[in-house]
């Protein structure tokens, strides 16, 4: 559901790059520089299902990726080689100097029930389902039993998980078992065959999916105790920034890697991203496939197309299961490969697609056919929705020998990963034959969000048990309250049952019980001719029985921002997520109610009456609420916004004010600083014209945001604040004083600082003053200490509005004048100094920050969790015990109720509770 793009390759021109970002997300149609990767596919732009359903379209319309690599390059343009390593390197630092402040840090959850409400859940006949995070791994213990079933899954920022009730209805009593891990980011899982009780596991770190928030990993854990233990496999830190996202065993018991590329961080507003990279002391694997001997890992096969460009790497790697010295691999660009002679010579055996696109993804499966032979099945795609780049299916009969591949592709299963908007197999790609099953194969990929509910069911997941001649449409189950997620990452069936899968997938794990029935009747009344019926039949004639949610107790959501209700601080949160739209907390952790769809970014509470609320998806897509988070009743908000030419970020700042004064004031920043101060409008005419279940997000009439400032000079990254104006600069943090009426400071992304001392003033009224650059907009000069780089969180101290605190994304060695990532700024009149506190944060990127009003103490979160600078120290340290090594994307700080929120990227909401430190 989350508009997602595909991330560039290699080293990115930042500037060039942050120029395209506003060109893309201005347009206000799918126009050609959206259909090239530049803009955001706007919620509800087109009169399709999906988006009047508010369901984002998959395809790489979106920015995130290339906004979170150009970021954090900005204003260099490149991603100097040593910059993730010295982040790396610092919090290596930190972690060895230990301690920490007083308190534990306290998982809020969602830690048993996150819950699409019927009425939300589009996708499942409007059933309730409880999700969980994007899975990327699965692996299932030979010895599984209906008693006793272990079940091993790795989430793309949560780690890994175990269950021995993998069979046992859906109370799978999940148990976390990576929190030793140096990163949590997983990309694959491995049992060793050689040990019967599938207690020997092995898991890769990384997640090699391509898209922003692809982690980087740290290497390969080893565990001989079903996830009790781990050790990290000797010599596998040479993956580090890397994703081992592929694994196997060769012929003698060694260890085979598929190594590809991973990114390195998020933030709250996709800004702080960048891809992976090492120094001369500790430098980047060549992409490719390794072996272990020992604890060495030697490059076998290099990922590099013939001109000797590097591609994203490889993404798959099997031994054949008749002749163990044959390989297969499968690599970004480059199709499929095979070696039969254990790896030291390869032969390309099929082509990609589109080799001149870097997304292009072939995944591939093999099985044993009667005799000597190997079957092979091929999905390939890629990122364009071109008919020729649509993803096909092939198969060969002889995979080990000619290798000659027939195209298997019908419009049963053509475009598997995402029909026509949608092309994302980059992203979600599975091709699976269970061993000894070799006519049965699954395919899984994206939603055919233009079909769903007419020709088909959604074709999330394909099943074929005729060699891949025809397929069947897994996606509902007979009641209909079964339902599978729109990408898919993994699946795995049950050992001796082919039939009866378990699928990874980004709203979590589903499994099927095995049994099917004719589900063909349902397209009789789905509206369709003669053709739609007939093709409809075909996919419907074999669905399952029952597929159950198996997310219970799997706390992996993956949250970009929280929000704070005022008026009960302790016991009311919203959360927007990744891909499973925005949940609320009400004072319990383990059950969280999701209360919108589609993607989740920022949300807001009104602070004057907490019934009134607002939710963000993603780029300038808002909506309101004022019954209290009805689901049934939000309305489109920011029509305004949406069909202006202004870009903004994939998920842009958004505001609520503070005050209950100005309790209707809603700020969002796009190029301008937008505004509404009555909540988005009259609740009467919003709610009888603009509900979110049928408008369009970009319908002028729904809303009445209008943007603040002077005639002519409201763009604040525009040269009327600066003739340093960089073309496709946006806003990029907004904060609010709470002691006044008018105090609003804004950020861009590359480094501009501006306060206004009358926000809530009549719109043509409000004024801005620049604070990092001094003197007249045409000559100013920069100020000392102020980085030009993006701005990822601003905090306002409590006790005086002309104070902030200011949070840097990005890298000191793009900026080496002005290095620093935590800055206090004291603003008099037009001018402002800035303050460095990062101390031995040195190049630890921040992507937000909190202080403490009671105390002082202030606090920053980072790609490697939450640190804490005591008030009248310059060392940081953790900011409490009890939280594993997580992204977090944002702080949120109640000093008067003594408590710090934090939201991580794949192990939910968090908080301290400051009183006892």
């Amino acid at each position: 559901m989350n508009r997602r793009a595909w991330v560039v390759v290699g080293v990115v021109a930042a500037a060039a790059l942050v120029a395209t970002l506003a060109v893309g997300m201005a347009t206000s149609s799918h126009s050609d520089a959206a259909k090239a990767g530049f803009g955001v596919a706007k919620k509800g732009e087109s009169d399709s299902w999906a988006d009047k359903a508010g369901l984002a379209n998959e395809g790489p319309q979106a920015t995130w990726e290339a906004e979170q690599a150009a970021l954090r390059a900005y204003p260099g343009d490149s991603i100097p080689l040593a910059a993730a390593a010295n982040s790396q390197n610092t919090y290596a630092k930190l972690k060895k100097a230990g301690g920490h402040k007083p308190g534990e840090w306290m998982q809020l959850g969602p830690t048993q029930r996150a819950e699409y409400p019927g009425v939300l859940n589009q996708l499942g006949d409007q059933k309730e389902y409880i999700a969980s995070g994007r899975v990327t791994a699965l692996a299932i213990a030979p010895n599984c039993t209906k008693k006793e079933c272990r079940l091993y899954v790795g989430a793309a920022g949560g780690g890994v998980w175990t269950t021995d009730k993998a069979l046992d209805g859906d109370k799978m009593h999940w148990k976390f078992a990576s929190s030793t891990f140096g990163t949590n980011a997983i990309g694959a899982l491995l049992i060793d065959p050689s040990d019967p009780s599938g207690d020997t596991v092995y898991a890769g770190t990384g997640e090699p999916n391509a898209s922003a928030d692809s982690e980087a990993g740290v290497g390969i854990y080893k565990s001989t105790n079903a996830g009790e233990t781990w050790t990290l496999v000797p010599g596998s830190d040479i993956f580090y920034q890397r994703a081992a996202g592929a694994l196997a065993f060769d012929k003698d018991g060694n260890l085979l890697v598929g190594l590809a590329g991973a990114v390195r961080g998020i933030c709250q507003t996709a800004q702080g991203c960048a891809l992976s990279s090492g120094s001369t002391t500790h430098p980047l694997g060549i992409r490719g496939l390794y072996r272990q001997t020992g604890a060495t890992f030697t490059r076998i096969f290099t990922s590099a197309l013939p001109s000797g460009a590097a591609t994203r790497g490889v993404v798959q790697v099997a031994l054949d299961p008749n002749n163990s010295s044959t390989i297969y691999l499968s690599s970004f660009q480059q199709g499929i490969w095979r070696s039969l002679d254990n790896g030291a010579t390869w032969t390309q055996i099929k082509t990609a697609l589109n080799a001149a696109n870097n997304t292009d993804r072939a995944m591939f499966a093999v099985n044993a056919l009667p005799g000597s032979k190997t079957r092979m099945y091929v999905g390939v795609g890629n990122s364009s929705s071109a008919a020729a780049d649509r993803a096909r299916v092939f198969r060969t009969d002889d995979a080990a020998g000619a290798a000659t591949f027939a195209d298997m592709t019908t419009p049963q299963n053509r475009g598997y990963c995402g029909y026509s908007a949608g092309a994302q197999c980059w992203y979600d790609n599975v091709v699976y034959s269970p061993a000894g099953s070799p006519d049965i194969v699954y395919i899984a990929g994206s939603y055919d969000y233009d079909n769903y509910h007419g020709p088909d069911n959604g074709r999330a997941v394909l099943l074929s048990t005729d060699g891949g001649a025809t397929f069947s449409d897994l996606t509902l189950d007979k009641s209909g309250a079964g339902w599978l997620h729109p990408d898919h990452h993994a699946l795995v069936t049950i050992p001796g049952s082919p039939l009866m899968w378990i699928d990874g997938n980004d709203g979590g794990v589903v499994r099927s019980n095995g049994k099917y029935v004719d589900g063909s009747n349902d397209c009789d009344s789905r509206g369709l001719d003669a053709a739609g019926t007939a093709f409809c039949k075909s996919l419907l004639w074999r669905i399952p029985e029952q597929t159950t949610s198996l997310n219970e107790g799997l706390p992996t959501l993956q949250f970009m921002s929280l929000s704070v209700d005022p008026h009960k601080p302790l016991d009311r949160l919203m959360g927007g997520t990744q891909d499973n739209g925005t949940f609320q907390f009400n004072g319990g952790p383990k059950e969280w109610p999701q209360i919108m769809y589609g993607d989740g970014g920022q949300s807001g509470f009104n602070a004057a009456d907490g019934k009134l609320r607002f939710n963000t998806f993603t780029g300038q897509a808002n909506d309101v609420n004022f019954q209290n988070g009805d689901p049934t009743k939000w309305v489109i908000a920011t029509g305004g916004i949406v069909s202006s030419p202004e870009g903004s970020l994939f998920y842009p700042p958004d505001i609520a004010d503070p005050t209950e004064t100005f309790a209707g004031s809603i700020f969002q920043g796009s190029q301008s600083v937008w505004r509404t101060q009555d909540w988005g409008g009259d609740q009467a005419f919003l709610e009888a014209n603009c509900p979110e279940f049928t408008t369009s997000a970009a319908n002028p009439i729904c809303g009445d945001f209008v943007r603040i400032g002077p005639a002519g000079a409201t763009d604040l990254t525009g040269t009327a604040y600066g003739a340093d104006a960089v073309a496709g600069d946006l806003i990029g943090a907004l904060a609010r004083a709470r002691q006044n009426g008018g105090t609003l400071w804004a950020a861009t992304i590359t480094g501009r600082l501006l306060i206004s001392d009358n926000a809530n003033a009549a719109a043509s009224a409000v004024t801005w003053t620049r604070l990092d650059c001094a003197g007249p907009a045409a000559t100013c000069t920069a100020v000392a200490n102020a980085p030009r780089r993006d701005i990822s969180q601003i905090y306002v101290d409590g006790s005086n509005a002309n104070r902030a605190y200011v949070a840097y994304s990005g890298y000191n060695i793009n900026t080496p004048t002005t290095p620093g990532h935590v800055f206090r700024v004291d603003r008099i009149g037009g001018v402002a100094t800035w303050t460095d506190l990062s101390y031995n944060l040195e190049d630890l990127p921040v992507t937000g920050v909190a202080l403490d009003d009671m105390t002082g103490d202030l606090y920053a979160s980072t790609d490697f969790g939450v640190w804490v600078l005591p008030d009248g120290s310059t060392t940081w340290e953790a900011a409490a015990s009890g939280m594993p090594m997580v992204e977090v994307t944002m702080l949120n700080i109640v000093p008067d109720s003594r408590v710090l929120y934090a939201s991580s990227h794949g192990l939910g909401a968090w908080v301290l509770n400051l009183s006892k430190k």
